[in-house]
């Protein structure tokens, strides 16, 4: 395959990626895996060099340490009776080990067009997802799930690419920065039509972080049209929002001290105190991320994980697990610190922020990984952080060089 018809497809790919995300079940774990998979037979053809750089380390090596830190877990904690569930576990590990292969397919081109073809499809997400939530909730009666079929992925897709749609509105060009707004304020809708509380807080933090990383935008707001707009967004938000905000009101009425108000908390805290007595008896390595389920079951829960991604992962492998969670999910950020490149840095830098921040607000009430739309988001923005090519390059096989048309005049915001 040509470069250029390979640099297509790798535009492509990406737009799909996030426009698809909430739509299309799951398209982003499919495109993932194929992609892993061919580029695997492409660097063994030697179809394109193996262009990878010092920076790759800071989210290579944390993914690394994760997936061997659960797994010396596990097979410290081997029970015979619970080897299948270790066997889908591994495999749920690849992921995280193989990812790193799709970085030189994506850098024989432009890392700008990438970028640009990502954020924009996260625009499109929301919109896409907005209609088909609103027939699940109108006319099912049911909490929205889009094309995932789970309203947890779901509000978790949507409040995430609905923060990366923002980075649109930096845009010049005055139509991408009204599909970044109208991407921002559907993938909101979508994520309270979900009537997923625990996400709520990542695109409020994300439109700071976003003025805080480009506060021209908030200069715009000053004049009386924007003003406008900012309000007219503000008043469908609540208005789409009063309607569906029933679980949002339990929540608060727990919090509240009324303990009858929000039945699916007071099981979390059972559960999290729980947790905590057995995380006080192994504290090391855990119990294995395989006999989750049946600790929880021995408590007299249904649930398949903690409803605390923290808490899970220290009951499956220790402190030293939840250190190895702790520093992947900060990855992204060391990364883009670390890499001396230009090109879009303040928008990477907002992406890298969000994935900690995004994920350590989801996982605090609910899952965190081991989960395929979880994992597969959150390495899909990892890769989208990492993929610009420094000057410094190193190059495998050895005394390959970097096509210089390839990356040239693309330092942008």
């Amino acid at each position: 395959m040509k470069l250029p018809s390979m640099q297509r497809n790798n535009v492509v790919c990406l737009a799909i990626v996030s426009a698809a995300a909430a739509i299309a079940g799951s398209i982003i774990t499919i495109l993932l895996g194929i992609s892993m998979v061919w580029a695997l037979v492409s660097l063994a053809l030697k179809r394109y060099p193996a262009r990878f750089q010092r920076s790759d380390l800071y989210v290579i090596g944390p993914a690394l340490l994760y997936s061997a830190t659960i797994l010396l877990a596990a097979f410290v904690n081997y029970d015979p009776a619970t080897a299948d569930r270790l066997l889908s576990r591994g495999a749920a590990l690849l992921p995280f080990i193989f990812f790193p292969l799709i970085l030189p397919r994506l850098r024989v081109g432009s890392s700008s067009s990438l970028i640009d073809a990502f954020l924009v499809g996260a625009a499109v997400c929301g919109i896409l997802a907005l209609p088909l939530a609103f027939v699940q909730v109108e006319f099912y009666q049911i909490r929205a799930s889009g094309g995932i079929g789970n309203a947890l992925p779901f509000s978790m897709v949507c409040a995430m690419l609905a923060s990366v749609s923002l980075l649109n509105t930096v845009s010049p060009r005055p139509r991408r920065q009204a599909l970044g707004w109208a991407g921002f304020v559907a993938g909101i809708m979508c994520v309270l039509l979900s009537q997923s509380r625990g996400v709520l807080p990542i695109p409020a933090i994300a439109l700071v972080m976003l003025f805080a990383l480009f506060p021209q935008k908030l200069r715009r707001f000053y004049n009386w049209k924007g003003a406008v707009l900012l309000v007219i967004g503000v008043v469908v938000v609540f208005a789409m929002g009063f309607k569906h905000s029933q679980r949002l009101i339990e929540m608060l009425g727990y919090f509240a001290n009324d303990t009858g108000a929000d039945e699916s908390y007071t099981a979390r805290i059972g559960l999290w105190k729980y947790a905590s007595g057995l995380i006080a008896e192994n504290p090391w390595l855990g119990y294995g991320v395989q006999n989750r389920s049946e600790l929880i079951e021995q408590a007299g829960y249904t649930f398949t994980h903690f409803h605390n991604g923290f808490i899970s992962a220290t009951v499956d492998a220790g402190l030293i697990g939840l250190i190895a969670t702790l520093l992947m999910l900060f990855s992204p950020v060391l990364n883009v610190l670390r890499n001396p490149t230009t090109i879009a840095r303040r928008k990477r830098l907002f992406m890298a922020l969000l994935v900690p921040i995004g994920y350590f607000i989801a996982g605090s009430t609910n899952i965190l990984f081991f989960q395929d739309i979880y994992d597969s988001l959150f390495l899909w923005l990892v890769i989208i952080v990492a993929v610009p090519l420094s000057q410094k390059v190193i190059l495998l096989p050895p005394g390959t060089t970097v096509a210089p048309a390839a990356h040239k005049a693309e330092h942008v915001q």
